[in-house]
């Protein structure tokens, strides 16, 4: 079995336990045959669902991702997908995280045209799903407050109060207020155009800050070590989860139920199929 694979598809996103819980419910317990095979699979990953802490924060698929401070919010739309398709995975840290105005507690999926918002003491993080090289992620809608990206394989189109930012390849910092709009490149070289008069644009590469206005964009600039801590410490503010499948424990519980089931049957079969064995029968 392919554990990461088998994971990522049944406890990628927040609520693949509620769901679980649900599809368990909706089963008749006199359940048999298939019925009865998907009601044991149902409460097998019920039982092994646990909730963990996503350790490693700089870790991007091909699709890349994209993180927010607090009181800040967005639209994102992929070029590969229809209205209603699914173009990633959200995750979110504190009480205020919110997609399309709906309260996610620590993750759910995100589907195309979808807003992510945060309000006071949250964050949110938005993994886009893996798709060709062609891919291309429009973020517009950013009025206000910090980002952080990581654009991997997948070109992201980032639209702001002030600028364009065009990014592939490239790890940046965007932090936006009422005035300007200050991106840092970590990695990579992206391209700032003017939100005004797309024909004032420049390149700007690793290692290198700029700051956007309403009506011009300045020379990039150094940007030392610690400045860029300066920049993203924020995020070291906020502790993202997710849900992911114990298969140790659902293991345990499978070995559980096989012992019961087999008391049972056990139990029938000595009672000759009777009242006196098993379980009491009602009329």
């Amino acid at each position: 079995m392919n554990t990461t694979k088998t994971e990522s598809f049944y406890c990628e996103i927040k609520g693949i336990c509620s769901r679980c819980y649900s599809w368990f419910m909706s089963f008749s317990f006199n359940s048999s045959g298939n019925k009865g095979l998907l009601l044991l699979l149902a409460v097998l990953l019920l039982a092994g669902c646990k909730t963990v802490p996503i350790q490693d924060r700089n870790f991007a698929e091909r699709d890349g991702f994209l993180e927010q401070s607090e009181n800040t919010g967005f639209r994102v739309h992929h070029n590969a997908g229809t209205d209603n398709a699914v173009i990633g995975s959200m995750y979110a840290s504190g009480k205020s995280a919110l997609l399309n105005g709906a309260q996610v507690k620590i993750s759910a999926k995100v589907k195309n045209h979808s807003f992510v918002n945060t309000g006071p003491q949250s964050s949110a993080r938005v993994e886009f799903k893996a798709s060709d090289s062609s891919c291309l992620i429009r973020v517009d809608r950013f009025i206000v407050g910090n980002a952080y990206a990581d654009t991997s394989d997948c070109q992201q189109n980032i639209e702001t109060l002030h600028a364009r930012i065009q990014a592939k390849d490239a790890i940046l910092h965007i932090s936006v207020s009422q005035y300007q709009t200050e991106v840092t490149v970590f990695s990579g070289v992206i391209k700032v155009i003017l939100l005004e008069d797309a024909t004032q644009s420049i390149d700007v590469r690793a290692d290198h800050g700029i700051i956007i206005t309403h009506d011009a964009i300045d020379h990039p600039y150094p940007v030392t070590p610690d400045e860029v801590w300066q920049r993203i410490r924020w995020r070291g503010d906020f502790q993202l989860y997710k849900t992911v499948v114990d298969w140790n424990k659902v293991i345990a519980v499978a070995v559980t139920v096989a012992i019961v089931a087999a008391a049972i049957l056990l139990s029938r079969g000595h009672g000759g199929g009777g009242y006196g064995g098993g379980f009491p029968r009602h009329r």
